[in-house]
């Protein structure tokens, strides 16, 4: 049953498509609110990992599944492309008449694609221009390419799914949307997840450079298993149930495990935040936005905060919905999990 009761029309579902879990939050708009009117995912299924899977028809009825059990409504889905699987790139465009633009950009693009132009669905967007932040004075585009196969394969998975897939959206900019709404700061938005961390400088509301890591939330429970001859299932729990074993002169700092093992993406965000700024002008990363289940971390944001000299926070992709004020503490423990299905939610909903 959902959280309110809702015409199906005025419902706006987000599918978030991950490694090992598959993640939906339903919203629903009335007059000029947003509301929460469900969510659901499927989490850690062992031995599946739903982005390479072909099969379609296995796909559609995993989705079909953890729908029907959470009693989800809505028929129509914006559904995440997994960054791995999507091509990105800053490009330089030539001086050139703006009527002209897309044709430019097909040019320039056959450049840095990896596939033949004929087998790539290409769209672009005016990065800013770095002094005055004016996209009219900018020669440069965010440029994304996206395989015409894969996205035949997640037209294939929705429609056996019984749902009309609206579009399709990679997960950095459902988190712009969720995380930083109207924000136009420069940000960095690190995502620590099951299987990756993605990291991605924002401005302007523009990803203008990312990077992913293999080093995630499972490398940290595995560290925390071998360490302390759990199983993964049992360090899983460990690792979120630390905070509350320790006492509080020893949640000054992560312990020393947790920091090793998390050393690789602490060096990343350092060093593009060093090339980001030696590279755009004198701009600055104004503040750090953490996202996924690996943000739950005990203290992690504060522990980033001060060994990087800038404010950390966790995202909060439910700052803008309302939902029960006695939800509030369970919306807060799944929210950095739940923060790419809630943007492509939101994508919709004018």
């Amino acid at each position: 049953m959902g959280l309110f009761s809702a015409n199906d029309d005025n419902l706006f579902l987000g599918v978030d498509i991950g490694d090992s879990s598959l993640k939906m939050v339903e919203l629903r708009k009335k007059n000029k609110k947003i509301y929460l009117s469900n969510y659901a995912f499927s989490e850690n299924v062992k031995g599946v990992n739903f982005t390479k899977i072909e099969d379609t028809n296995y796909l559609a009825q995993a989705i079909l599944k953890v729908k029907a059990e959470a009693g989800i409504k809505a028929r129509r889905v914006t559904a995440s492309l997994p960054t791995f699987s999507v091509f990105s790139s800053v490009i330089n465009l030539p001086t050139t008449n703006r009527k002209n633009m897309d044709a430019v950009v097909a040019e320039e693009a056959k450049k840095v694609i990896p596939l033949p132009p004929e087998e790539m669905i290409l769209d672009w967007k005016l990065v800013p221009d770095s002094t005055s932040g004016n996209t009219q004075e900018s020669g440069r585009v965010f440029l994304t390419g996206s395989p015409k196969k894969l996205v035949r394969h997640y037209i294939d998975i929705f429609r056996l799914a019984k749902l009309e897939l609206a579009s399709l959206e990679t997960e950095t900019f459902s988190l712009v949307r969720a995380l930083m709404g109207n924000d136009l700061s420069t940000v960095m938005i690190v995502e620590i997840g099951a299987s990756s961390t993605d990291l991605s400088i924002v401005q302007e509301s523009i990803p203008v450079l990312n990077r992913s890591l293999e080093v995630c939330g499972s490398t940290v429970t595995t560290a925390l298993s071998e360490k302390l001859g759990l199983d993964f299932n049992q360090a899983e729990q460990f690792k979120f149930d630390l905070s509350a074993s320790l006492s509080d002169s020893a949640k000054e700092d992560l312990p020393q495990l947790i920091i090793k093992t998390l050393a690789p993406v602490i060096h990343e965000i350092e060093y593009m935040r060093d090339f980001f700024q030696k590279n755009s002008n004198g701009r600055t990363i104004e503040k750090i936005i953490l996202s996924g289940g690996g943000a739950l971390l005990m203290n992690l944001a504060d522990y980033l905060s001060q060994h990087l000299n800038v404010q950390v926070i966790v995202g909060d992709p439910f700052n803008r919905i309302s939902y029960p004020h006695e939800m509030k503490s369970i919306i807060a423990e799944v929210g950095p999990k739940l923060a790419v299905a809630v943007g492509l939610a939101l994508r919709e909903i004018s």
